[in-house]
């Protein structure tokens, strides 16, 4: 379900090349929405691939046993809890389930639960969907949240510093992020027209330093001082560029 947004096209063209899997049902909420290459033609000109209206009947019927969620923040909250009572495997591209802490999770200004201790359950049992790191766990996971773009990028490169000891616990690390104007999203908003984003380097939600200090990457390696990240959105599509800094033991600063 999302499959006409960016993250939801790139695992619409996966599951279609995917040998294990059969051709994807593709899901919309809107109740009348043109096929999916109307919106990627480069795809088409083989098979079509409908988008059809969303429906838990629909799912049942279809013999559907894993959705994937492509949704907003918001919308992924809403639905995980009844897929999961419906007998669904879940793998959600958003935020709604990642961070097993409320006063992190408040960045995304969730409504209250509908059930509480459902989605408190749900929290903290949701499988963080990094296989670089956590393959085992989602082979057999119901719920799996996948991590964003900045968190992959940084977790992926920080991990085996932080596993080797090559990394200062006691003064920290500072991630300086910098991605592609993709990662906020298809709906257009002022800073993602071409012509504020063009040529225009800007921070995303200023610079933040980590509220937790166990990252759900580093394999339970905790600093003593806290993760500072910054970052930033580029003038480019899509990518993500990460700097790392660790003090090492000379006390001055390098970068990986």
């Amino acid at each position: 379900m999302g499959a006409t947004g960016y993250a939801g096209f790139e695992l619409a063209k996966l599951l279609l090349l995917h040998p294990h899997t059969a051709t994807p049902l593709f899901l919309s909420r809107e109740a009348a929405a043109q096929p999916l290459e109307s919106y990627y033609p480069e795809i088409a000109g083989g098979e079509s691939y409908p988008l059809e209206p969303f429906s838990w009947q629909l799912l049942k019927a279809r013999g559907i046993d894993v959705l994937f969620l492509a949704t907003p923040h918001e919308l992924s909250r809403e639905l995980v809890p009844e897929a999961l009572a419906k007998g669904l495997r879940v793998v959600d591209l958003s935020g709604a389930w990642r961070l097993k802490e409320a006063a992190n999770r408040a960045v995304y200004g969730f409504e209250e639960d509908q059930d509480a201790a459902v989605a408190a359950e749900l929290d903290r049992t949701a499988v963080y969907g990094l296989p670089e790191l956590h393959r085992e766990q989602i082979r057999d996971a119901k719920l799996v949240a996948n991590p964003g773009c900045y968190a992959t990028s940084v977790i992926v490169a920080l991990t085996p510093l932080m596993r080797s000891g090559l990394v200062d616990t006691t003064r920290g690390v500072v991630c300086d992020c910098k991605s592609g104007v993709s990662g906020a999203g298809k709906k257009p908003t002022q800073k993602t027209h071409f012509v504020e984003a063009a040529d225009n380097f800007f921070g995303i939600l200023g610079d933040w330093t980590s509220p937790h200090r166990r990252d759900p990457g580093t394999g339970g390696t905790t600093c003593r001082r806290p993760y500072l990240c910054s970052t930033f959105a580029a003038d480019s599509t899509r990518h993500s560029f990460d700097d790392l800094f660790r003090a090492n033991q000379a006390r001055y600063c390098e970068r990986n």
